[in-house]
């Protein structure tokens, strides 16, 4: 199935030496005989091992798809998997042959294109300020299709499916970005079937104007939602709807534990929470979209906690605090990290994964709460330590038991079809308008994480709910098309003793070489092949909170590491 612009394209075994015979005419000759087959012996050996690291440094040991060739423990029917897609953006305008200068949508009218030596292929142009052509999208969904529709439990799609705006000569409008949302939520149902559960998320290109999105209730956000929904097809669960219409924002579940409990999916609107969004302001006005959404997380913790069930949340853009409003960063930080749950018989669910796209990068980072923000000598603190809105979320009462019951928990929402708000300038409501820090360039970037890593691992003690946000490639060629398959644990094993279901426990990232394919094109189930394993690189176990730490620390302390980690981070094996 094709998407067009109009539809919805080794070893050898070495014999052991021959004993000598007491018939041997000089002992002495005997144990030389014997010392050189057993040092012919070694050197194959190490001929092997060399083979074999040669091998997995060209990746031949983890070519193709969906075969768990390393740690053997995640062939155990305890372990799920789920794939992490993100930044489709498709842009129909693509054209093979294309100038890169051109966003690849002209085609030279003559040879001399000096300007820009290189014309595009077919798949795309890698390191292009260019988008995904409709022949990479068909390649990895038919891909995806082939190697993975049975193997996975369920998909992340972290957004950007709509193409960027930078081409004057071909204007986006939001009918395009909901056609190019279409094409590719098409694409993936095309790939695993209406079974497994996608999850879908907003991201900065999937509005119009791109990085500008109003409050709820705006009639222009309003739209916006109610036709990405609808060019999902039905990717937000029906009882979902009233609160996506809303807010960009919903819950699904993705998967039952067979020991009881199971998996919820939370896929947050980081629009209300983005530095670059003008039309909204930060988290500590009282009729702040950031702060409603906040609201919304923490309720629906309590919900999975009266549930049984453990969380998995995913976004577009990742929280630090270049991309976040500060009140919105440190509110994030402390709403996850649950620092002053309610009281109750049950403990707080644990969020498993965070996970977020945007950068284009393979990264991740530690998150975690911020001691001045959630003290409660605050005076936005109620009495028992809770902030003012957290206590009406826990209460049920005020503004945001209005929207639990007016609009969260019901299936139609209780703002009128024909009330349409005065767009309010957010930014102006509240002093929450600090500059950002500069933007990181490739190098820059790098450090900053380490930078990061140093500071977590330096904190004694640990604090107990430390987390860990992860950043997966994209699928556009700003690098290579990328894309992660997460292996997580379904229910207790005995490989796996110590930890809890829905622990991650490695993902491997997959590229495609479209240097390679733009001059022959692959066989569908070698379009995309294995880049690395985590576990392999960096020698982990599993991807618990310790285990990151552990690595960090020795990140930190190894050269040769770190310079892995860098052309990692960039795609680079």
């Amino acid at each position: 199935m094709s998407f067009t612009h109009n539809s919805s394209e080794s070893t050898a075994l070495l014999s052991s030496p021959s004993s000598c015979s007491r018939r041997s005419r000089l002992a002495s000759s005997c144990s030389r005989g014997v010392w050189a087959v057993a040092a012919i012996a070694t050197l194959a050996t190490l001929a092997v091992i060399a083979m074999a690291w040669a091998m997995l440094a060209t990746n031949d040991l983890g070519k193709g798809g969906g075969g768990d060739k390393g740690d053997r423990r995640l062939n155990s029917t305890a372990v799920g998997r789920f794939i992490h897609i993100t930044d489709l953006h498709v842009d129909p305008n693509y054209k093979a042959g294309a100038t890169a200068y051109s966003q690849c949508h002209r085609v030279p009218k003559t040879s001399d294109h000096s300007e820009d030596s290189t014309l595009t292929g077919r798949f795309g142009r890698p390191n292009a300020k260019c988008d995904s052509p409709l022949a990479l999208i068909n390649a990895t969904s038919a891909y995806l299709r082939e190697e993975w529709a049975q193997k996975v439990d369920f998909v992340a799609w972290t957004g950007d499916s709509g193409r960027h705006d930078g081409d004057a000569e071909f204007p986006r409008t939001l009918d395009e970005i909901i056609e190019q949302n279409s094409i590719a939520a098409q694409s993936l149902r095309h790939a695993f079937g209406s079974r497994t559960p996608i999850v879908p998320n907003v991201g900065n290109n999937d509005v119009s104007p791109h990085n500008e999105l109003p409050g709820p209730g705006h009639k222009r956000a309003r739209s916006t939602f109610r036709q990405l929904a609808h060019a999902w097809g039905g990717l937000v669960p029906d009882d979902q709807l009233a609160t996506f219409h809303y807010g960009g924002y919903f819950a699904r579940d993705l998967k039952d534990y067979p020991q009881g409990g199971g998996l919820t999916a939370l896929s947050v609107n980081t629009m209300y929470w983005y530095r670059a969004n003008a039309k909204v302001g930060g988290c500590k006005a009282k009729d702040s979209p950031g702060l409603a959404q906040l609201a919304w997380i923490r309720w629906q913790i309590r919900r999975a906690r009266e549930r049984g069930r453990d969380l998995i949340i995913l976004g577009h853009v990742a929280p630090n605090q270049d991309n976040y409003r500060p009140s919105c960063y440190h509110g994030y930080m402390r709403t996850v990290a649950q620092i002053v749950p309610p009281p109750g018989p049950h403990s707080p669910p644990l969020i498993h994964a965070q996970l977020f796209g945007h950068s284009n990068v393979d990264a991740w980072a530690f998150v975690g709460p911020d001691a001045d923000w959630a003290s409660p000598t605050n005076n936005n603190t109620a009495s028992d330590s809770r902030l003012w809105w957290e206590r009406q979320v826990d209460e049920e009462e005020g503004r945001f038991g209005e929207l639990i019951h007016g609009v969260w928990s019901e299936e139609q929402s209780i703002q009128s079809e024909t009330t349409v708000p005065d767009e309010r300038d957010w930014a102006l409501m509240e002093d929450d308008n600090s500059p950002p820090v500069r933007p990181a360039v490739p190098g820059d970037f790098v450090e900053t994480l380490l930078r990061e890593y140093e500071r977590v691992i330096m904190q004694t003690p640990r604090h107990p709910r430390l987390g860990v946000t992860t950043i997966s490639p994209s699928v556009i060629p700003k690098l290579l098309p990328a894309f992660r398959v997460f292996h997580y644990l379904q229910h207790t094993d005995s490989a796996w003793r110590r930890l809890a279901p829905g622990t991650l426990l490695d993902y491997d990232v997959y590229t495609a070489d479209l240097y390679s394919h733009n001059k022959k094109s692959p066989a569908v189930d070698r379009f995309y092949q294995r880049l690395y394993r985590f576990s392999e690189v960096y020698g982990i176990n599993d991807l618990s909170v310790d285990s990151y730490v552990r690595w960090a620390r020795r990140l930190l302390t190894s050269k040769s590491m770190r310079k892995r980690f860098r052309a990692l981070t960039f795609l680079d094996m």
